[in-house]
């Protein structure tokens, strides 16, 4: 399972477990085996490309056709249920071939408000756990982390402690006093805020909003169509683009590199982005590294999948003034960032 429900605070989350699934099977036979590999597959899929509808796609069907290839593990659980672990590596190349689109595992942590008018007067937020056991409200945080799991997007429930009540009391929800309630995600200090106005005598209508990067957007659904639609803008703007890779290297400066030690998380942490084919050292100038990078996706992927984490910030000052020697063609660096603190 993903470790998709969170209660600690969180800023962008690395989210393991994209590669794998739980999938119900009646018996351990080498057809429902089979038949239980392409259904965990197109899960996988999901969960990859950003897109709902990637386990039943033209694009997708050789991939979950030939499932059992990329299996690198699996087991049966005591509940019956077979658990797999796809290659992350190959079916990343395999996407890529098929110009469909990566999300990585750096993903935005987002606060979960979700007020619930139940009707007769009973009405409450949902927090991450109750301070009396409600049935109402542990069907709804199994229903809600069900469905970030699918879509491996990190969710994280307020408390609901005396803090979180002077400003995410169901009035202040369902009223629509939603700068109040945005505030509360510096707290948890999560990338984005969902907020929720469940209505059970609605046929379970929900009104959702979703606060990110200074924009909100705004739409009305079921239960389910908050999680859903929140992870499809995400993957859209989040998601590397293979099928628009950027053709020869494209110069990335980090400046503020003064050990050895600082050097090696720049590196490792520039590997492991998406949208990163390969990287080399360009030049060495007092603090400034410059790398070389071959693309998967876009300039723009690269820079957003940056952005969201801390370790790397923008800093345009510190660019280097024309072509840096040591790249291809005498190109000039597109991408300027200063390495943070420890």
């Amino acid at each position: 399972m993903l470790a998709s429900f969170l209660v600690s605070p969180a800023a962008a989350v690395s989210v393991a477990g994209l590669y794998e699934a739980l999938v119900p099977v009646e018996k351990d036979t080498q057809a429902q085996r089979a038949a239980a590999f392409t259904e965990a597959m197109g899960i996988v899929l999901v969960r990859l490309t950003g897109r709902p509808d990637a386990r039943v796609m033209d694009e997708t069907a050789e991939i979950r056709r030939a499932a059992e290839r990329y299996v690198q593990q699996y087991r049966m659980t005591r509940e019956g249920q077979l658990w797999v672990a796809f290659d992350g590596a190959a079916l990343g190349v395999a996407l890529a071939q098929r110009g469909l689109p990566i999300w990585g595992s750096e993903r935005p942590a987002v606060l979960l408000v979700l007020a619930v008018d139940q009707g007769g007067g009973a009405r409450f937020v949902l927090s991450a756990e109750d301070e009396v056991p409600d049935p109402v409200a542990e069907e709804l945080r199994q229903q809600m982390t069900a469905l970030a799991d699918y879509r491996g997007l990190p969710i994280v429930l307020p408390l609901m402690d005396a803090q979180d009540r002077s400003v995410i009391s169901f009035s202040e929800v369902w009223g629509g006093f939603d700068q109040a309630v945005e505030a509360a995600g510096d707290r948890y200090g999560t990338d984005a805020v969902l907020l929720g106005r469940l209505s059970t005598d609605a046929a379970f209508r929900t009104r959702w909003t979703l606060y990110s990067g200074g924009q909100s957007y705004r739409w009305t659904g079921g239960i389910e169509d908050g999680i859903q639609g929140a992870s499809d803008r995400f993957a859209q703007r989040y998601a590397v683009s293979t099928g628009a890779a950027v053709e020869g290297e494209v110069g990335l400066a980090v400046r503020g590199v003064s050990s050895l030690r600082d050097y090696g998380r720049v590196l490792d942490y520039l590997e492991g982005l998406t949208a990163v084919r390969s990287i080399s050292v360009r030049s060495l100038r007092n603090d400034t590294v410059v790398f070389g990078l071959e693309l998967l996706g876009s300039v723009e992927n690269v820079d957003r999948a940056i952005r969201l984490g801390s370790l790397l910030q923008a800093d345009s000052a510190g660019a280097p003034d024309g072509p840096t020697p040591g790249l291809p063609d005498a190109r000039p660096v597109l991408l300027n960032y200063r390495l943070s603190s420890p």
